[in-house]
């Protein structure tokens, strides 16, 4: 048996070693709740297929709003949409969709592609004013025919210097 040296600890480096759990616990807390606060931003939305859009070197992780109940919604209702956000609307034939902002929260960007090609952009779209009846929102539609629409957070097609005729790419069923 190997007798066990005694050796004292004054009342101080009692608390600093009680202290350091309880400093590396908070700072863990902090940290956990950072990350859950930007978690609403990362998750895919409930009953939507993903996909990434990129554009000029920025990858935006869309909703693929590709039936027309998911089209009718759209970003309604939605408080926030983060910057590498959106949404892409899918259409099986080409032709010249209109949009409204109806029950929008935010503003918004809207981008019209004919497959691969940027052919209008609707920059800074605002929501409606509380009140407004929806038979007097405007709508916004491409001079080109078009099967796709990306929706992105307001200042996004300029912050990226999106033109008419640019191409983007698609990689759908991210997870």
């Amino acid at each position: 048996m190997i007798p066990m040296q005694s050796r004292s600890i004054d009342s101080r480096g009692l608390r600093r070693r009680a202290l350091l759990p309880a400093l590396l616990g908070a700072l863990l807390l902090a940290v956990l709740g950072q990350a859950l606060a930007f978690a609403p931003l990362l998750r895919a939305t409930p009953g939507y297929a993903q996909a990434e859009v990129a554009i000029h070197g920025q990858v935006f992780r869309v909703d693929v709003a590709d039936t027309p109940q998911k089209q009718a919604l759209g970003l309604g209702g939605r408080e926030r949409l983060g910057p590498h956000e959106g949404m892409l609307f899918v259409y099986a034939d080409r032709g010249r969709p209109a949009f409204w902002m109806r029950g929008m929260r935010i503003p918004i960007d809207m981008i019209w592609l004919d497959n691969r090609r940027v052919v209008h952009i609707q920059a800074e779209v605002p929501p409606p004013a509380p009140g407004r009846d929806n038979a007097q929102l405007p709508t916004y539609q491409p001079e080109a025919p078009a099967n796709f629409v990306l929706e992105l957070a307001a200042g996004r097609a300029k912050a990226v210097g999106l033109r008419v005729g640019d191409r983007v790419q698609y990689r759908f069923d991210v997870r």
